[in-house]
């Protein structure tokens, strides 16, 4: 562990409640190439990884399996809380290097005897746990407020992931169903949207037209 590894863990809200040099020896640090899977739905470890050098994003892969990037990581943060003690076998996201990345692995055993020795590290972790709660809360409430067309354009822009057009990849029951919303305002909500000039709908075929902040 070079001392700007040491640096990096002092820094994180999390970390720097450990005294590190304890764990010395049980901290694997890997290398991960640019555009490598880190962690996917069926490969990934049960550990906290901490970004030593580089980002990586967080994708959900959508039902024509096209990837929404929902978050970027950099160096100081940290990931892999979402399985650490929630025993489902597959994880709910996808974590994708964006340059070649340099992680400080630390395994689940290791986390709970951090827990058992450090009551600030167990508080530490109590927070972050909350803050990424809340950060999926904030997410979430994209798809909750407003009209039935301003859920329908947000699902519209998040799917669209940047590119100006795409093909619907479900049914509009299903559309309905994930947005929370019945049928006939799904196909109420394309209508507004289309009358306004927001978007031109095609059978499947969706362009985007304007930006949200000048779409209402």
């Amino acid at each position: 562990m070079t001392a700007k590894d040491r640096e990096v863990f002092s820094k994180n809200k999390l970390f720097s409640k450990l005294d590190i040099d304890r764990f010395r020896e049980d901290i694997e640090i890997v290398s991960v190439s640019k555009d490598e899977t880190v962690m996917a739905k069926k490969h990934f470890s049960r550990c906290l990884a901490l970004i030593l050098k580089g980002s990586a994003s967080v994708s959900k892969i959508g039902l024509d399996g096209r990837r929404t990037v929902i978050n970027r990581l950099s160096e100081g943060e940290v990931f892999g809380m979402a399985t650490l003690f929630y025993e489902e076998a597959e994880f709910p996201s996808e974590i994708t290097a964006e340059s070649n990345l340099k992680l400080a692995i630390f395994p689940k055993e290791k986390v709970e005897e951090a827990f058992s020795i450090s009551p600030e590290f167990a508080k530490a972790y109590a927070v972050l746990l909350s803050e990424k709660i809340h950060f999926l809360n904030k997410k979430l409430s994209a798809f909750s407020e407003g009209e039935a067309h301003e859920k329908l354009f947000r699902w519209i822009l998040t799917f669209a992931n940047g590119e100006n057009e795409f093909i619907l990849p479900c049914s509009i029951s299903k559309l309905s169903r994930m947005l929370g919303i019945g049928r006939a305002s799904v196909y109420r909500a394309f209508d507004t949207l289309t009358e306004k000039g927001v978007i031109s709908k095609d059978g499947k075929k969706i362009v985007i037209l304007k930006p949200f902040e000048k779409a209402f």
